[in-house]
């Protein structure tokens, strides 16, 4: 399983030993951290905290780390289709351009930009549920 914290650690190109040194924790700690076999919720706020700033990010990058884009080609296509539904239903910012998570990238419709897309359909009226 990656964690945010395996993540973190490989981007950096550390290891467990030099994140270790630099937060003054055991390195058997941070592999348990990083490896997912402590789950971060079991971790207390001054690990957290020391591990944050020695891999340089906030601490709630740790805990809750940034959702991928729905066109991330690491998600699976259901995957991709709901958080497109969900950014283009629910968020405050109108959808940028993403590669289409149901056609191919040589189709038509792929290219399309979302205002183009939902012209000339009816608003949902999200009150209703």
């Amino acid at each position: 399983m990656q964690t945010p914290v395996a993540n973190l650690i490989k981007r950096g190109g550390d290891t467990y030993a030099s994140v270790a040194r630099r937060t003054g924790l055991q390195a058997r700690t941070v592999r348990m951290i990083a490896t997912g076999e402590t789950p971060i919720d079991r971790v207390s706020v001054g690990t957290i905290r020391q591990l944050a700033s020695a891999l340089g990010v906030s601490p709630a990058q740790l805990i809750e780390p940034e959702a991928p884009h729905p066109g991330d080609p690491a998600l699976t296509r259901p995957e991709r289709l709901a958080r497109a539904v969900r950014e283009v239903m629910w968020s405050e910012t109108p959808p940028t351009y993403y590669p289409s998570p149901v056609e191919e990238s040589d189709a038509t419709l792929a290219r399309v930009e979302p205002p183009d897309f939902f012209a000339g359909t009816e608003p949902i009226d999200a009150d209703r549920g």
